[in-house]
């Protein structure tokens, strides 16, 4: 909120020579007395009421007879005429704003308060300043004070305070530097700029620049790196949208892309669309934009993985690097995510070419897929080399070292198209019990520490108590046994955390957005309820494993919702039949759309009377010949908006994607139709990742009827 303008209501005198805003004759009222009642939009020109007149004048054909003027000089009274001074060519930009005429409004009353910095002017800007008409008759240069200045000039001051000093160029730089930062409002860039100065024009240290300035060497450093953001980092830095620590998180990202899509998630990551907070920002760019390379797969200084980029070791990208920019306390860690994942594909396939030079075993394909569904999920039947085991920290291929029985290694697909290098369990068993003898025999020969015996003592009494609670619970069973809750909340965290989400809220009654730690305390409470609440809880989880089909099973399969269903007394064929009922609804409304001039009642089939449970014969019960006959109804309504026939060929348009969510990449890829399935359609082709060496065999994808085409092709090639 604006002040009230000092200026207004106070008496006024017009100046003798005060001139007409056009033309610049001599003003009507130059001479006459009045009183100031306001002053333009603008806040350069003020109204003074001189009896009917109202004369608009600047500040500087005007005088203040009953000013407050405060008489203020410099240690010797040193003063000097404005048109004595000259702007440095150093100092930065003024901007004639609202707070610049406030603080010439005050000049016109109190005077400057404070002196202005000034030096002799030097040799070197005689010429340019007796050129210019304004500046001919400057004597002296301003050090520090340049906005004092040109607020005492709007308001027609002649002279103002000065404090001389003796100052080369270097010095006065430095001065003016010092000075801005003791500004509140001091945008980072014009610090960068000041110290770029020093450095490339007066060709001072980086050292020398923060001894001078007071400031630390790093500072110095991100400083100068400031000046080289993306212009849309720099943009917002000036606006101050940015401010100087989420900055320099722009500034660590090495590349101008890499900046450009940090700077676009920051500024409109936050709460309502608007810039996140410095935390946050950080946290962003550790998770999507740094890599830790302890856990890189490859070597790091392999050259020759990508020889135009060179080993990452002598990276300067990589925090390394410049450890007095980072955490020094922190992980080695590679910047460039785009880089390391370009790394990361030719590590792999130089791995599959060594591995199919040596007859290694290379999983791809359906075999592939069904081993690993999903991107982070661990193989069936085998442990990952690069990934810690359950409850380790370390990968396995740290913990086994030289155990690892590379004869046994072998190269698994992701459906990313990575590959992932793993060992089959029993035998990552058996390379651990070698470990563990030659840890055994090398103990035997060396004196045991403390924390050795400790580890040793605590493997003993919990493998050898462990071993005696499965003999007894096998073999003398007693008659009343309640999960322990510990036990309990091992298993109830562990399924929860893989239950679909919204059926996790609402076995737990979380929050609509919950954070782990939320979900611990939920199955905590579980754990420790009645050994009733438990088991149900646990009943309830095992449920929601069957809220989709599961891979590679028969769609109709749900053996464990099933199971929990019969358990709660729930029939699950009312739930069908209102599945059925929706679909010939939605099937209906299709067949209405693809046929505008048919009369609506005749695309509607005939449905069953609604109502929670009731069917035609009012048993509460849908027969399994209804549920079915309905299914089929409503299949054959949604199949109308096509012309597609079973056993057709047909060209896929698009990836599509699979049973486990993955993008299978078959477009333009020859299919033939086996069956529909709603408004889709069921095909068959070849699979597009086959297994090398062998002959394609066919899978089935569920495809939208959009993304088919009819093809007259042979259905047994694999593409187009």
């Amino acid at each position: 909120m604006a002040t009230k303008d000092p200026l207004i209501g106070r008496k006024a005198r017009i100046n003798e020579d005060a001139t007409t805003l056009k033309g610049g004759k001599p003003h009507p009222q130059a001479g006459q007395q009045g009183e100031i009642i306001g002053k333009t939009p603008g806040g350069r020109q003020y109204q003074i009421q001189c009896g009917d007149t109202i004369a608009t004048l600047p500040m500087s054909d005007f005088t203040v007879p009953d000013a407050d003027a405060i008489e203020h000089t410099a240690p010797g009274g040193s003063t000097l005429a404005l048109t004595a001074l000259v702007r440095s060519k150093t100092n930065r930009q003024i901007v004639e704003d609202e707070a610049l005429l406030e603080m010439a409004a005050t000049m016109k009353i109190y005077g400057v308060l404070q002196p202005l910095l000034v030096r002799r002017l030097p040799a070197a800007r005689l010429q340019d300043t007796f050129i210019d008409e304004e500046t001919r008759h400057a004597t002296h240069e301003i050090i520090a004070g340049e906005r004092r200045f040109v607020a005492a000039r709007i308001a027609g001051l002649r002279e103002v305070p000065v404090l001389m000093k003796d100052a080369d160029n270097t010095a006065a730089v430095v001065m003016q530097l010092i000075e801005n930062l003791h500004r509140e409002n001091l945008n980072p860039l014009d610090e960068a700029h000041g110290i770029q100065l020093l450095v490339d024009d007066f060709e001072l240290t980086r050292d020398a620049v923060a001894d001078a300035l007071k400031r630390s060497r790093t500072h110095v450093i991100e400083s100068l790196r400031l000046l080289n953001i993306c212009p849309e980092a720099t943009a917002a830095l000036k606006s101050g949208a940015l401010n100087r620590s989420v900055a320099l998180l722009v500034a660590q990202r090495p590349t101008p892309a890499l900046q450009t899509e940090f700077t676009k998630k920051v500024l409109t990551g936050g709460p309502d669309g608007g810039p996140l907070s410095y935390r946050s920002a950080k946290d962003l760019a550790q998770r999507q934009y740094m890599t830790d390379l302890t856990h890189a797969p490859f070597a790091l200084d392999n050259a020759q993985l990508l020889p135009k980029v060179g080993a990452c070791t002598q990276c300067p990208k990589r925090t390394g690097a410049n450890p007095e920019l980072w955490d020094k306390a922190g992980a080695d860690v590679c910047t460039d995510t785009a880089c390391f994942a370009d790394k990361k594909e030719a590590h792999y396939d130089a791995l599959k070419a060594e591995a199919q030079a040596k007859g290694r075993k290379i999983i791809t394909g359906r075999e592939a897929r069904e081993l690993m569904p999903t991107e982070g999920a661990t193989p069936k039947g085998y442990i990952l080399l690069d990934k810690p085991k359950k409850g380790d920290t370390e990968p396995m291929r740290q913990v086994l070292g030289q155990e690892v029985p590379q004869g046994k290694v072998v190269l698994i697909e992701t459906p990313t198209g990575g590959v992932v290098e793993a060992v089959p369990v029993r035998a990552a068993g058996e390379a651990l019990q070698a470990k563990g003898a030659a840890s055994k025999a090398a103990r035997k020969t060396a004196e045991p520490t403390k924390e050795g015996l400790q580890a040793d003592y605590q493997s003993r009494w919990r493998r050898a108590a462990i071993t005696q609670i499965i003999e007894s619970l096998q073999n003398d069973t007693p008659d009343e046994v309640e999960l322990p809750a510990e036990v309990a909340y091992h298993y109830i965290l562990a399924e929860a955390r893989e239950a679909d989400e919204a059926l996790a809220r609402l076995i737990f009654d979380l929050p609509e957005q919950f954070t782990d730690a939320e979900l611990e305390r939920a199955a905590r409470q579980c754990a420790e309820s009645s050994p009733r609440a438990q088991l149900l809880t646990l009943i309830m989880l095992a449920a929601t494993v069957d809220v989709e089909p599961r891979f590679q099973r028969p769609p109709d399969e749900a053996k464990l919702l099933d199971a929990a269903a019969k358990l709660a007394h729930i029939d699950t064929s009312y739930h069908k039949a209102t599945a059925q009922d929706a679909m010939k609804e939605e099937a209906a409304e299709r067949a209405a759309e693809a046929q505008p001039d048919a009369p609506a009642d005749k695309a509607k089939p005939t449905l069953k009377p609604k109502g929670k449970g009731k069917t035609v014969d009012g048993t509460g019960k849908a027969s399994q010949a209804d549920v079915m006959a309905g299914i089929a109804q409503a299949m054959q309504q949604a199949d109308t908006p096509n012309n597609f026939t079973e056993g057709q060929t047909v060209k896929l348009k698009s990836d599509v994607k699979g049973p486990s969510g993955g993008v299978i990449r078959c477009k333009d890829h020859i299919a033939t139709i086996v069956r529909a399935s709603g408004r889709k359609w069921v095909v068959t082709l070849p699979d597009p990742w086959p297994f090398p060496g062998k002959e394609p065999e066919p899978i089935e994808l569920t495809v939208d009827y959009t993304e088919l085409e009819a093809a007259d092709a042979d259905p047994t090639q694999g593409g187009v």
